[in-house]
Formats: structure tokens, sequence, C-alpha cells
């Protein structure tokens, strides 16, 4: 496993710190008063296991120990020495440390705790690897100072660690520092590989913090080219609807997405009794579909003659555009009306019927013509109808009708059955707006599940 204890970039480890720090705030506040409890909780223990030495032992018990956590506790409060915590919490353990030690010291041979009371080191151990959360360094600085504390006091003091000692005493030593040195080494290996994994959680963290403002700078960047295309694909719209006598023309175009698949656009004549509609869906959303629509923008303009022909139109597009855009395809309809003869000419490549509205009645009108893109050897039904003064043409993409509600269910037949018998008698504007509006009611909100393009055409 790999030695990761410091980071050479200060800057990193500076921030690791500063964080490593503000998370063991509370364990560390924890620690201090489970320490300030056992120690005085002990405090009854010495009047059984020291029974002459208690009141020097109280004295470094409550009088030093204690104190010296209580005023720690409170500077873990103030934030300006937050950065200073590893070295307040490793003084505090080597004063609690030294304050057993102490009692180990002034006790008297012939007491209990002379030999028993190092056992409270280990406590003092287990505080320094864990609740005390000393990184690895510290917590080995604080080990070595408590150990040769200890040595000192059994050598020097207690005088136990003689082999000619009374009552074996020497042995009582070798125990005691092969528990004590044992628990130290565990304690410290904790110490250790819970830096490490807190480390290495950091570097984690970090990386997962980059990497998301990567992606944000990335997704900021998507978005602005995402609003500049959206206006570059507004500009392939129509402006506004073409102006012609005893003819109204409205339009309505909601895209689900930034960039749509639906388009639209009035396709005009030198001769001004002329108009084409042309209308069409693209499989598929965002920028492939957008990119789709730009191409048709062009194929319209390039048309030539084939305009003048509704079946020749639709057939020039589907064979300019097969092979160019890759595994998606479009439905499309395309009407030419004559204002001076009032004939319209209609074709359609698998696109929804157009809709005349006609004396309270609707009416689909139906031709044969399959979708554009797929096959290059198809053609396009081409009808004749003859409008009269009061009709009106609906031209719509399936967004409008696939939609369903909250109960699942198609907005088609009630929209064909209810929306639209009620609103047919207004004017073409008012009866796309209200189309629309009608199909946000049903769905609940306006999160729509595909591209909305609706146009409409009366006859005055």
């Amino acid at each position: 496993m790999r030695i990761l204890i410091t980071f050479k970039n200060r800057n990193l480890e500076k921030a690791f710190i500063e964080r490593y720090n503000q998370k063991s705030l509370s364990t560390i506040r924890i620690g201090f008063w489970l320490t300030i409890w056992l120690y005085a909780v002990f405090g009854f223990l010495d009047l059984h296991m020291m029974p002459v030495s208690y009141p020097a032992i109280w004295i470094i018990r409550f009088g030093i120990v204690i104190p010296i956590a209580l005023i720690s506790i409170l500077l873990t409060y103030l934030r300006s020495l937050c950065n200073h915590m590893q070295g307040i919490v490793s003084f505090n353990s080597i004063i609690m440390g030294l304050g057993i030690i102490s009692m180990i010291a002034v006790a008297n041979e012939s007491e209990p705790g002379f030999r028993y009371y190092y056992a409270g080191l280990l406590l003092v151990i287990m505080g320094i690897c864990s609740l005390f959360r000393l990184r690895f360094f510290y917590s080995l600085f604080s080990s070595v100072v408590i150990i040769l504390g200890y040595e000192f006091t059994a050598i020097f003091i207690q005088k136990i660690s003689s082999i000619d000692s009374p009552n074996n005493q020497f042995l009582i030593f070798v125990s005691n520092n092969f528990f004590f040195i044992s628990a130290n080494v565990i304690g410290l290996m904790a110490s250790y590989y819970l830096e490490y994994l807190m480390r290495v959680e950091f570097l984690q963290q970090e990386e997962i913090v980059d990497k998301h403002q990567n992606l944000n700078t990335l997704m900021n960047s998507m978005k602005v080219e995402l609003r500049l295309a959206k206006h570059i694909q507004s500009q392939l719209f129509p402006g506004v609807c073409p102006y012609m006598k005893n003819v109204k023309i409205h339009s309505i175009y909601k895209p689900m997405e930034e960039l749509g698949g639906d388009f639209y656009d009035y396709i005009r004549f030198v001769e001004n009794n002329l108009i084409g509609i042309f209308i069409s869906d693209v499989s598929g959303h965002g920028i492939p579909a957008a990119l789709i629509t730009s191409m048709l923008k062009t194929l319209n303009s390039m048309a030539g003659n084939n305009k003048f022909s509704p079946s020749a139109f639709l057939k020039y597009i589907n064979l300019h555009i097969i092979g160019q855009i890759g595994d998606n395809f479009l439905t499309a309809a395309y009407i030419l009306y004559d204002s001076e003869t009032r004939i319209m000419k209609i074709s359609r490549a698998g696109h929804p019927y157009p809709l005349l509205l006609r004396n309270r009645e609707i009416i689909h009108l139906k031709s044969k013509g399959g979708i554009i893109g797929i096959n290059q050897n198809i053609d396009f039904e081409e009808r004749t109808i003859i409008l009269e003064p009061e009709d009106k043409i609906i031209l719509y993409t399936d967004g409008l009708i696939e939609e369903i509600n909250p109960r699942r269910i198609q907005f088609e037949d009630y929209y064909f059955n209810e929306v639209l018998p009620s609103i047919m008698h207004k004017p073409i504007d008012e009866i796309t707006m209200l189309s629309y509006q009608k199909l946000i009611e049903y769905k609940g909100d306006d999160r729509l599940s595909d591209d909305v393009c609706i146009v409409g055409l009366e006859i005055s």
C-alpha cells in the first residue's frame, strides 16, 4: 500500500489539514468530555486503590488535568485556533498521560495502584489514536513522550526495573511494558491507517470537486452554445406570416428542448396569388434534428420549379436528403394554394393528415406517401381540393396529438372529439393558440415529451 501521510503539494496539504481539523472538532470535544468524566469518576477509585496517596493524586486529577481539559474544550470554539488544534490536543494527551504517570510516581509501594494504575495509560493511548483524532505524527510524538515518562518513572522513581527488585517487581515492569508498548504499537497503526484513509477520501473528494467544476464549466459552455444554436435555428423559421389577399395564416411552434426537430416554412413565389406551406417532423431531438432542419431550409430555397407541385417537391427533398441524415428520417406535408382559383394541392410523406374545417365538420385530408429519408424510389400522392370561403386548414406535427396526461391517455381523441369541435368556429389564430393551450391543460404542465408545431390557414 502506498505511504500517503503528507501531500507534497503544500496547498493540498493545507486544505487537507483545514478540513481535517474542521471535521474533527465535534469528536475532539466528545473525547475531552469523556476524559473529564473518566478522570473524575476514577477519583472514587483512588480512595480504595490509593488510600495513602489520594490527596496528592486528587490534586493531579482535579487541580491540573481536568482544568486543563476544560480550558481546551473552550479553545475548540475559537476559530482562530482551529489550525492549531492538533498541537492543543497533543499537549492535552501528554498532560493526561503524565497525570497518570505522576499518580504512579507519588503512590506508595504498599498501595494497589502502585502496580495497576499504569492501565490508565492504555485508556489514554486509546483516546490519542481514536477520539482525539490526532494525526499520525502527533499521535507518535504524544505516545513517545508518555512512554518515556512511564519508563523514567518505573526505572528511577518506582525502581521496579531491576532483576533483583523485591516481590518480583521486575516481572511487573516487564508485564506492564509488554501490554503498554503493544497497545501503543496497535494504536499508532490504527492512527496511521485512519489518517491514510482520511487522506484518500480527501483526494477522492477533491477529484470529484474538480470534475464537478469541469463539468459545470463544460455545461455552461454547452448552454451558451445551445443558446446560440437556438438563436440560429430560430432564424430558419419564418419571421412573420405572409400576407395574402383573402387568406389568413397563423403558426405556433414550441420545441421540447433548446433545439427542436419540428420545422415549418412558407414557400414564396413570384406570383402573388401562390403560397406554399411546408411542415415536417424530424425523428429525434436536439442538435442532430436541428441540423437536419437547416438542411430542409436550404433545400426549400433551392427547390426551383419543384415547388409548383407538392408531390414533386416532397420527392425532390427525399432524393436530396437520403443518405445525408444517418439513421434519421422525417415526415412532412406540403400544400400549395392559389388564392385566385382557391385551388389547394396537397401531398404528405408519412405525416399526420392535414385537417379541413368546413361547416363545423372536421375532414382528414388523406393521401398516400411514405416517410422521407429511407427509400429513394418512393412516390407521393397529390390531391387537389377547391376551398370555400371560411374554410380552415390545419397542419400539425404528432407532438400535438400524441401527448399523454397523468392517466396515460393520449390527447388525440380528446382533441378531435372535444377541443377542436368547440373552437373550430373561431378565427384561425385563436384555433392554433387554443389548441396548444388545451394541450398544456390536458398534460398538466408545459413539460412536453415532443415538439409541437401547428400551422393554420383560413380562407376569407
